[in-house]
């Protein structure tokens, strides 16, 4: 599986994710970034790959031991860190609007840096001084390991989600397991060294974070523009869909009279094959 980067990711897609290398036979315990499916497919499936029909991008705390998916890696100690350096959520504390309005959540940011503007920032890597890019999101989630028909080890993972705090809760009632500090990353994933109930008193709500709105343009998974995580200005009217305005054009048409001979291509159609 290859990670492609993009600013909108969506489930079955492939991200970088944060594991220890034991889980990997390796003698070292050591982080490794291994990229990985999002949305973990049960073990127990068989057949395609996107074929099991359940919803599994996200996990929730509060159910997560009494889970037949996720009980079984979170006991395994198959903890892992998914690093993004932001995610859309989609506000649901309001009613009036039928279309929910998109924001991009991210961690707070030097004054100089835009995290949704790469040319702002003073690199990304470096061999002596480490990421030097944008301050990076550290989620908490879960991970298995599928084998296809063919005996292919598929790694997949969740990502694992709590009740939101006063930080977020204007937003949406819930929000990703977000870790604040180095230590808690490597806390979270080596599961020698911290069993799973200490592991857990991890998980709390993190109470800095920051965001903008950004167009609809990111409610389609297939549109990678870059404009999907650039902020707007929800004051400034929304600009008319030419897609929209012509067909508006076309149904204000005058039509012609209908008769039996006469009808219009689409009933005609209809008729046809009745």
């Amino acid at each position: 599986m290859d990670y492609r980067p993009s600013v909108n990711l969506a489930p079955t897609d492939i991200t970088p994710v944060l594991v220890n290398a034991s889980h990997f036979d390796h003698k070292d315990n050591e982080p490794v970034i291994y990229p990985m499916m999002w949305g973990m497919i049960p073990p127990w499936h068989k057949g395609d790959i996107k074929s099991h029909g359940l919803s599994t991008n996200n996990c929730r705390l509060e159910n997560m031991n009494g889970s037949k998916l996720y009980s079984p890696a979170f006991s395994n100690g198959r903890r892992c860190v998914v690093l993004c350096e932001g995610f859309y959520e989609w506000q649901t504390t309001k009613k009036e609007s039928s279309v929910k309005q998109p924001y991009y959540i991210y961690a707070p940011q030097n004054d100089e840096v835009k995290v949704e503007d790469p040319g702002s920032w003073d690199g990304e890597w470096s061999e002596t001084e480490g990421w030097k890019g944008p301050k990076l999101l550290k989620m908490a989630g879960l991970f298995s390991c599928w084998t296809s028909s063919e005996g292919k080890p598929i790694y997949s993972y969740s990502v694992i989600t709590m009740e939101a705090n006063a930080t977020f809760s204007w937003l949406h009632h819930r929000m990703p397991a977000i870790l604040n500090s180095d230590e808690e990353v490597m806390d979270w994933i080596d599961c020698g060294r911290v069993p799973s109930h200490k592991a857990l008193q991890l998980l709390k709500p993190v109470d800095s974070l920051s965001w903008h709105p950004v167009s609809t343009a990111v409610n389609n998974s297939r549109n990678k523009s870059d404009v999907c995580n650039k902020p707007v200005d929800l004051k400034k009217p929304k600009p008319a869909n030419p897609l929209m305005m012509n067909w508006l054009k076309k149904a204000n048409k005058p039509q012609p009279c209908e008769s039996d001979d006469t009808l219009p291509e689409a009933k005609r159609l209809k008729k046809e094959t009745d």
